[in-house]
């Protein structure tokens, strides 16, 4: 099986970044299949070694460098075989826009070639790292990439203050009151929103809980899913496996299951 290294960036960087990760599969190993549900983090992932098969909605985007935005629905799968190296980093909702000044719906629901967006830098970064022989080094040479761009990132405006906020209390806020905090309107509020990250509001919290309770179970294997269903504010363990279903395409048990190590732990455990 994978190898998998996590860790979290560095203070200056944790406005906009989550986690990195590092999946590093034994020539020995056997291929296997992972499931890539529904999701709210912005994804830079770096391939060094054999590419993985990577099935977006349908549609293979294998690449050794892709961009991919929250995701509002089963995002695909994920075949990894012997040598595959990857390097992933997971950005806040926002936080790769922030950095890059990329409007957040223009990557919402996509999967991308990242050096279409952003050429010949992120291609350096590509190679240095694929110099680099170890996970500690490869996270020095993305923090050495990043960190000048922190003076130049975007701001916060009333609509991504509002997706991080949302993120954050786990979809557990009322859609109104995040409208009266940046004095819209219920409708209008909407409207910027759905503009702006390229969904709604309601559907970006109904991700952000079903994430909430993906990761508790992650954290905290020994917790039942009727446990998780009240923590996490469903009704009851039917609504959670009905929003399960439709943002997993299965159960809560073999959701958790079939994406394997697609949450790593340095991610689930941020706060």
């Amino acid at each position: 099986m994978a190898f998998v290294q996590s860790a979290r960036p560095r203070s200056e960087l944790t406005p906009f970044v989550r986690a990195y990760a590092q999946r590093m599969v034994s020539p020995t190993d056997a291929s296997w299949t992972e499931s890539v549900p529904a999701q709210l983090e912005q994804i830079l992932n770096l391939e060094f070694g054999v590419l993985p098969g990577i099935w977006h909605r349908d549609r293979e985007v294998s690449n050794e460098i892709l961009v991919g935005g929250s995701q509002t629905g089963f995002s695909g799968r994920l075949r990894l075989s012997p040598g595959v190296q990857s390097f992933a980093i997971f950005f806040w909702p926002s936080g790769w826009s922030q950095l890059f000044n990329t409007p957040l719906r223009e990557i919402t629901d996509h999967f991308d070639d990242a050096t279409r967006l952003h050429g010949s830098s992120i291609r350096e970064l590509w190679n240095r790292m694929g110099e680099a022989e170890t996970f500690v080094r490869r996270i020095e040479l993305v923090e050495g990439f990043l960190m000048p761009r922190i003076p130049s990132a975007a701001p916060l405006g009333k609509v991504t203050f509002a997706a991080k906020q949302i993120f954050q209390l786990h979809g557990g806020v009322r859609i109104p009151n995040l409208g009266r905090q940046g004095s819209l309107s219920l409708r209008h509020f909407e409207r910027l929103f759905q503009r702006d990250v390229g969904m709604s509001p309601k559907v970006f919290a109904r991700i952000a809980r079903f994430q909430a309770a993906l990761d508790e179970k992650l954290k905290n294997p020994t917790r039942t899913w009727t446990e998780i269903a009240h923590s996490c504010d469903y009704y009851d363990q039917m609504h959670m496996i009905h929003d399960f279903k439709q943002l997993g395409q299965n159960t809560p048990a073999k959701v958790l299951i079939e994406m394997g190590d697609v949450r790593p732990t340095a991610l689930v455990q941020t706060e």
